[in-house]
């Protein structure tokens, strides 16, 4: 008897709720993706990680944001570098791609003074950027202060 009185409570919320569902229609909202087709991701085959090497928080995920709106589709990795004292911003090359780190500095707007060649097939990415307490004086900067937190 309980087993039967359990099962028509049950099936009450079902309708109940999938009444709900079918009559408020305007209530319901569903998220939009916009797909940018291929030829307009110029950066799609570089793969990057952004690490944050000087401790301000959140500032290694603005700097993916704006690669992300950049074009670039694998930011694999946004988190944390292995120190926070990282004086100077750099760019290191973890597999054997001068063309890919020479797009990168020229949107980034970096003297190929900032690439250090450190290869790493292990890490499964093309560019590693760290960024250092000279965060505020990239030219870059101020395009990145003006990208929201979340895209």
């Amino acid at each position: 008897m309980a087993i039967f009185c359990l099962s028509i409570v049950i099936i009450g919320f079902i309708f109940s709720m999938g009444k709900r569902v079918v009559l408020n229609k305007s209530k319901i909202s569903l998220s939009q993706s916009v797909t940018v087709p291929l030829s307009e991701k110029p950066y799609s085959y570089i793969v990057v990680e952004v690490l944050n090497g000087c401790g301000t928080p959140g500032l290694a995920q603005k700097f993916t944001n704006y690669l992300r709106q950049q074009g670039f589709i694998d930011v694999i990795y946004t988190g944390n570098a292995d120190k926070m004292d990282y004086e100077r911003t750099h760019l290191i090359e973890r597999a054997n791609v001068p063309e890919k780190s020479k797009e990168v500095l020229n949107l980034l707007m970096f003297d190929s003074s900032r690439i250090v060649s450190k290869e790493d097939p292990s890490l499964h990415v093309d560019l590693t950027l760290i960024l250092g307490k000279d965060y505020k004086d990239l030219p870059v900067y101020l395009k990145i202060l003006d990208i929201g937190e979340n895209l």
